[in-house]
């Protein structure tokens, strides 16, 4: 009997250093007692912004397709059981870059889930060569989560976007310089212009319906070479979440059947899409399922593009500005429950670690604002009301080369959703945490 009582005690005390190892309570401080906050406060307290007016605006574009390795599996919905079984519509990366003459800047985007940090990491020194700094560099992707994978890094790579694929990474890096490289040979002087296009008909609040905040707006920046070709640079915040996770196939999802809709319809030379502030949206019921769906989205949001495209009022501008904030974050925070968390030496080993940032860029009259993250539509309304008030116009993207899960508002984070709590990796606080940088960066490119 003193035998197996021995046993059970040891096997208790195994499995409590076992739990003291691998969690520990949830961090609930005030965001002004941490000290992530201090340090990006004092980062933005000295805060410097590049750029200004130049001699004259040029711009080029460009897109590269995206070999889909042979064995790459999909990223999106989680865990696939098995590599993808075909194409159904290409991937693409695409790029625009603007030079001023004092400053040029690469805007990138990708038809993928995210724009993937091991893919960037591989990117940026080569773009350092072709003369383009970090601040420089926009990145985005489309959030189709029907697209190629084998671009994610740690111990749960595989559940994220399948195994990793080293070839998939050099990939998708060697489109993109390639695409950088011919959008700045084809740069030639240019106009610009911004449209928002109330699209509700196609979004909806997916954490709380109809009723809760939405952010409709399809914004759309026009760019016109005075060699009558046009570019259409669109953002909407509808998830691209269309085709199902049954489909093992690769696609696009509505945001590349959109800008492939404009191109062919002559509307425009060229077009891209930079996923908006997607968390908390989804694409609106609309009865249809799969690719039925969203080709339903793309031909109605192109049909708003057309209808509206002649009233884009483009003009000259010479006015480039941009920075880049490096973000310290809470050391992370993946909730088992209201009281506890697994430890942030576990989280890094699942997921790797990263330094992540935000971009803000100002063309002309327009301000763009980069987020490392699923960003919410529900957060969108208090920073356009910033941008107002500097008469300037507003555009919110996602997934600008870090990734750090969802950021919702505040009020939300203890609701059991997805994007709240198992998503929600670095909170609390993360809504006004966010926003107020976010505000800064503004106010800062846009005074």
């Amino acid at each position: 009997m003193k035998k197996l009582f021995k046993i059970v005690l040891w096997f208790i005390v195994a499995l409590a250093a076992i739990g003291v190892s691998l969690f520990t309570l949830n961090d609930t401080r005030p965001l002004e007692e941490t000290d992530y906050y201090a340090k990006t406060k004092a980062q933005l307290n000295t805060l410097t912004v590049d750029g200004g007016f130049g001699s004259q605006l040029k711009a080029g574009w460009s897109k590269e397709s995206i070999t889909a390795i042979e064995e790459v599996y999909i990223a999106g919905y989680g865990l696939r059981e098995s590599p993808t079984s075909g194409v159904h519509d290409s991937i693409f990366v695409r790029s625009i870059v603007l030079d001023n003459g004092q400053q040029k800047v690469a805007m990138i985007t990708m038809d993928l889930l995210i724009a993937p940090p091991l893919v960037v990491a591989q990117v940026i020194p080569t773009l350092a060569k072709l003369g383009f700094s970090r601040k420089n560099i926009y990145f985005s992707a489309t959030h189709t989560h029907s697209s190629a994978g084998g671009w994610a890094g740690g111990a749960a790579s595989r559940a994220i976007a399948g195994p990793t694929n080293e070839q998939m990474i050099a990939s998708i890096a060697k489109a993109i310089v390639s695409s950088v490289k011919k959008a700045e040979a084809t740069a030639v002087v240019c106009k610009i212009g911004f449209q928002k296009i109330n699209a509700a008909e196609y979004v909806t609040n997916r954490l709380f319906g109809e009723e809760a905040i939405e952010d409709p707006w399809l914004r759309i920046m026009k760019i016109e070479k005075a060699t009558k070709e046009s570019a259409l640079m669109l953002t909407y915040a509808a998830h691209p979440t269309d085709i199902p996770k049954r489909d093992n196939r690769i696609s696009a999802d509505y945001p590349g059947m959109l800008v492939s809709s404009l191109e062919k319809s002559g509307v425009c030379n060229f077009a891209a899409f930079f996923a908006g502030a997607v968390g908390s949206m989804s694409p609106l019921n609309n009865g249809m399922d799969s690719y039925q769906k969203a080709e339903l989205i793309s031909s109605s949001l192109a049909k708003l593009v057309k209808d509206g495209n002649s009233s884009i009022k483009t003009d000259t501008t010479s006015l480039l500005r941009s920075v880049y904030l490096p973000m310290a974050l809470h050391e992370p925070q993946l909730r088992l429950n209201e009281y506890i968390r697994i430890r942030p030496w576990v989280f890094n080993w699942l997921m790797g670690t990263q330094e992540v940032g935000i971009n803000a860029l100002r063309i002309g009259e327009m301000v763009w604002i980069g987020t490392p993250c699923d960003y919410s539509g529900m957060l969108y309304s208090k920073a356009d009301s910033t941008a107002q008030k500097l008469d300037k116009d507003l555009i919110i993207t996602s997934f600008n080369g870090g990734y750090v899960g969802y950021i919702t508002p505040d009020e939300y984070y203890h609701t059991h959703t997805m994007e709240t709590q198992e998503m929600n990796w670095f909170g609390p606080y993360n809504g006004r945490y966010f926003s107020e940088v976010i505000d800064t960066l503004v106010t800062a490119v846009g005074k």
